[in-house]
């Protein structure tokens, strides 16, 4: 994928209007950015998870991203600028991501926003919120929140059964959602 003023371009959002469920992630990741699609870094385990946690019926690739809407999920980031690491980004950044990220989901309504990570949970509703991984106490826009362990490499200390775990749990709250 090009750049854009001496840096990688921002992934492009996948979203619709009333989507089941809205994935929101801290930014993308060089990797990701380079290859113009989100969680493209081979040890990312989304993809897996989204499969094996059984909100997907087939395992998709990242180059499959957009594929997402068909089953009724989203992709997007509380910050758009990629690079290394979420140590990178400004607390400006957050505050003008945190904006523009209640406005969409205003606008799309989706029933139900997962967090990847407890980071960019917190980015949007301020650090040390949150307490546990799960169904959040708040919301976004007046829709649910849950937030999943990171499936970055960088969060190699929470265990593959853990998250996976974790995705099973978002699936059965998304099926009592209904």
């Amino acid at each position: 994928m090009g750049r854009r003023r001496g840096g990688p371009r921002p992934l492009p959002d996948h979203v619709a209007p009333g989507l089941r469920l809205l994935f929101v992630g801290i930014n993308p990741g060089l990797v990701s950015a380079a290859a113009g699609h989100y969680y493209a870094n081979p040890r990312n385990a989304f993809w897996r998870l989204l499969h094996e946690g059984g909100l997907t019926p087939v395992r998709l690739r990242p180059e499959q991203d957009a594929r997402l809407l068909t089953f009724g999920y989203g992709l997007t980031d509380i910050v758009k600028r990629p690079s290394r690491g979420a140590a990178d980004l400004k607390a400006s950044e957050f505050a003008a991501g945190r904006r523009r990220l209640a406005r969409l989901v205003r606008r799309l309504r989706p029933r139900a926003v997962c967090f990847n990570g407890k980071t960019a949970f917190e980015g949007c509703f301020g650090k040390g919120s949150c307490r546990r991984f799960g169904p959040q106490p708040v919301r976004l826009a007046g829709v649910p929140v849950f937030v999943l362990p990171s499936t970055s490499p960088a969060n190699a200390a929470v265990p593959l059964a853990v998250k996976r775990r974790h995705v099973r749990a978002l699936r059965a709250w998304l099926e009592r959602l209904r």
